[in-house]
């Protein structure tokens, strides 16, 4: 049995939160991502709209003690503006 059958994925996967057509997960270790509008694909993720805001960022950070693991890309300046 060759590595690629042995590993291969199965299931059944939810439909796609952007277009609804169901997902595809290649190998039993891999992600899920759409094959018709691309969505888990991190080579195309220039769609930021599941991007985190900066208020709800700022809260988060904040209420972790302004820890820098959950800045989410964000500046401590952009964070502490955010909170005002």
């Amino acid at each position: 049995m060759s590595w690629e059958s042995e590993n291969e994925y199965h299931g059944e996967t939810p439909p796609c939160p952007r277009c609804g057509m169901p997902l595809t997960k290649r190998y039993v270790f891999s992600e899920m991502y759409c094959e018709n509008c691309r969505y888990g694909l991190d080579d195309d993720c220039d769609d930021d709209s599941e991007a985190i805001s900066v208020w709800d960022a700022a809260e988060i950070w904040a209420s972790n003690g302004k820890d820098e693991d959950y800045t989410f890309g964000y500046s401590e300046d952009e964070l502490e503006d955010a909170l005002r």
